[in-house]
This record gives structure tokens, sequence and C-alpha cells, in this order.
């Protein structure tokens, strides 16, 4: 495929029957060379945070948040379209790595519809806090 940015991740051409992926990285010896690794999930493939949202651990921790707000939106009561939203993302500097989304605390995660979610990600951005 051809890159004129010559950039490390390019887009897959759909030659096989395998799983997609949005992107691919080509193989990158520095970070092995720094020391860094990084934690191997066995997960669908649905891009790299998307593919944790299908997780057996992720669906337990959104229906524990969905049961603690009633199973409604916090801000408008709606029913429908309901998503879990993290009030703050936290990156792992010492693993180089954000936290999975199931391992946040209570208090960082909120129950929205689909419309609130939305018109909250285009006034603000979710901060994230390097620990």
């Amino acid at each position: 495929m051809i890159d004129p940015t010559n950039s490390r991740y390019r887009h897959l051409a759909f030659k096989e029957a395998g799983p997609y992926r949005r992107f691919i990285q080509e193989e990158d010896n520095q970070l092995e060379s720094a020391g860094l690794t990084f934690r191997k999930l066995d997960i669908p493939v649905h891009g790299s945070y998307g593919a944790l949202l299908f997780t057996k651990q992720w669906k337990i921790r959104r229906e524990q948040i969905l049961k603690r707000d009633f199973y409604s939106c916090v801000l408008c009561k709606s029913k429908s379209q309901l998503q879990i939203h993290h009030r703050q993302y936290h990156f792992v500097v010492q693993l180089n790595q954000y936290k999975l989304p199931w391992e946040y605390d209570d208090h960082l995660l909120v129950t929205l519809c689909q419309t609130c979610n939305s018109k909250g990600h285009g006034k603000f951005k979710v901060p994230t806090i390097n620990i």
C-alpha cells in the first residue's frame, strides 16, 4: 500500500478473511530496548479501546454502574441508549499504558444517555491524569 506520509501506522487492505483492525503497527524494537512492556489481552479485535468493551470484566463493571444509577441517565433521566462515561482517564506512567476501563473507581464512572454523552464530549475534553 502506498503511504506518502511514511507513517508507522498503515490502513489494512482487506485481503484476508481474518479479524479487522483499524490500524496496524509495524514492529518497533525501540520500546523493548527501552525496557517497556505491554499487557497482552485476549480480546476481540475492534480497535484497542473498543475491543475492551466486549470483555466480561467490562460487562460486569458496566452493569454495576447502571444498577447504581437506577438504569437511567444521571442528567436527563432517560432510560434509552445508556452509556457509561469515564469522568477522567488514568495513564499509568510506570507501565506506559492507560488503566483498563473496569479498573476505575465508582466516582469516576457515570451513566449517561447517548445524547448527553455526545453533548458533553462536544463541549469538554475528558482529562487524562498521569499516575
